[in-house]
C-alpha cells in the first residue's frame, strides 16, 4: 500500500488550515486597530464644556424728574373731591389765592422746603371759592438729611400710618370747618405730600400721586 501520497495530502491540507487561521487572526486584528482612535498621553477623559454666562446690567437710574401740576395727579381723581367745577389752580399772581395755604410751613417745614433740590407745589380747588382746596407737593431730598427731615415729621406731630411698604404719617389738624389730615410719605429721595379732609382721601391721593412719580421715572426704581 502507497501511504506516502496520503501523508503528504494531510500534511498540505494543516498547513492550509493553519494559513487560514493566521490569515483570519490578522484580519480581526486589524479591524479592530481600526475601530480605535489612538489617545495621545494616556488615557482620555470627557471634559465638560463650560459656556460663559450672560450678565445683563442694570439700566442706569436716569436723573430724577419731579412731575408738573398737571402730572402730578390725574384730573379724575381730583375731580372726584371737588366735582365737576374743580380745576388746578395758579399758585402764582391774581387768579390764584391771596396768600398759599401750605400746611407744611406752618409747622416748620420751611428750613428742609428752602433746602430741597427740587419741588412742585399744587393746589386743585375753584377759581372762585377760594375756601375749598386741597394742596399736593412732591419734593426732591436728595440734597436733604433725611434724618433732619424725619425729626420735624415727629416734632409736628405726625404718626405712622400702614401704607404697603411706603413710609408714610398722617397729621389731624383742625380747621374752622372741621379737620384736615396733612399725610406726607418718604420714598427712597422723594417727599411727598396730600392734604384732604379724610385720612383715607389724602392717602389715596397720595399713593396716586406716587404712581405718577413712577410712570415719570421707570429706571430709580420707585
Amino acid at each position: 500500500m502507497n501511504t506516502f501520497g496520503v501523508t503528504e495530502s494531510r500534511a498540505a491540507r494543516r498547513s492550509a488550515r493553519g494559513i487560514l487561521t493566521a490569515a483570519s487572526a490578522a484580519l480581526i486584528a486589524l479591524s479592530l486597530a481600526g475601530c480605535t482612535t489612538p489617545v495621545e498621553g494616556g488615557n482620555a477623559t470627557s471634559e465638560p464644556t463650560t459656556t460663559p454666562g450672560v450678565t445683563t446690567a442694570a439700566p442706569a437710574a436716569e436723573p430724577l424728574v419731579i412731575p408738573t401740576c398737571e402730572q402730578m395727579l390725574p384730573e379724575s381723581i381730583a375731580l372726584e373731591y371737588l366735582g365737576a367745577d374743580g380745576e388746578l389752580l395758579p399758585t402764582e399772581g391774581d387768579e390764584g389765592p391771596e396768600e398759599v395755604p401750605w400746611a407744611l410751613y406752618a409747622q416748620g417745614f420751611d428750613p428742609l422746603l428752602d433746602a430741597v433740590a427740587q419741588r412742585n407745589e399744587c393746589i386743585w380747588g375753584f377759581s372762585d371759592d377760594f375756601h375749598s382746596f386741597f394742596t399736593i407737593m412732591v419734593a426732591d431730598t436728595s440734597s436733604l438729611d433725611i434724618a433732619a427731615l424725619e425729626a420735624q415729621i415727629d416734632v409736628a406731630g405726625y404718626e405712622s400710618t400702614p401704607n404697603g411698604d411706603v413710609e408714610t404719617y398722617v397729621l389731624q389738624e383742625e380747621t374752622s370747618d372741621g379737620y384736615d389730615y396733612p399725610t406726607i410719605a418718604v420714598v427712597n429721595d422723594l417727599w411727598l405730600f396730600a392734604e384732604l379732609t379724610e385720612p383715607e382721601d389724602s392717602l389715596r391721593v397720595l399713593n396716586a400721586m406716587l404712581d405718577e412719580v413712577r410712570t415719570l421715572n421707570p429706571t430709580r426704581g420707585y
